[in-house]
C-alpha cells in the first residue's frame, strides 16, 4: 500500500488585465470533494501574484490517499478569486478541474489548469494557471 498526497504547488498569471492594472490579489482553493485547502488562507485573504507572468510558489495539502493496487482517480476542483479592492468591489472569479490517476508505484506528477477569470455577468478579464503535484507521501 502506498500513500499519495496531492498539494498545491504554484500559480501564474497567464493573461493579465491590462496595463492599468497592478499585481493580482488572488485567493485559490482546491477541493477533492471531502477536503478543501485555501491559499493563502480562507477568503477574503489574498496573496499577491505578479501580473507579468512570474511563477509564484504556493502550498497547501489537498489530501492524502491510500492506494493498495491498481489506480485511484482523484478529481480536484480549483477555484480562483482575484480580489477587487477598487470602487466596484466585484471580484473576478473562475473555476477549473484537474484529474490525477494515483497508483502505488507512481512517479511525482504535476498537472495544471488554466482558470479564466471574469466578473459576474461580464467578459473574461484575465487567466491564472494553477499547478498541483501528486507524489508518494
Amino acid at each position: 500500500m502506498a500513500k499519495i498526497r496531492i498539494n498545491l504547488e504554484s500559480v501564474q498569471v497567464t493573461d493579465g488585465q491590462g496595463i492599468g492594472e497592478g499585481n493580482f490579489e488572488l485567493n485559490v482553493s482546491a477541493s477533492d470533494g471531502k477536503h478543501t485547502v485555501h491559499w493563502p488562507g480562507l477568503y477574503p485573504l489574498a496573496g499577491r501574484v505578479d501580473q507579468g507572468g512570474a511563477l509564484t510558489s504556493i502550498t497547501g495539502l489537498v489530501g492524502t490517499y491510500e492506494v493498495e493496487s491498481g489506480t485511484l482517480s482523484k478529481s480536484v476542483t480549483v477555484n480562483v478569486n482575484e480580489i477587487d479592492k477598487g470602487t466596484l468591489g466585484q471580484d473576478d472569479t473562475g473555476k477549473g478541474y484537474v484529474t490525477f490517476e494515483l497508483s502505488p508505484t507512481m512517479a511525482a506528477t504535476r498537472k495544471s489548469v488554466t482558470v479564466p477569470l471574469k466578473p459576474m455577468n461580464q467578459k473574461e478579464n484575465g487567466a491564472v494557471k494553477v499547478t498541483l503535484l501528486a507524489q508518494r507521501a
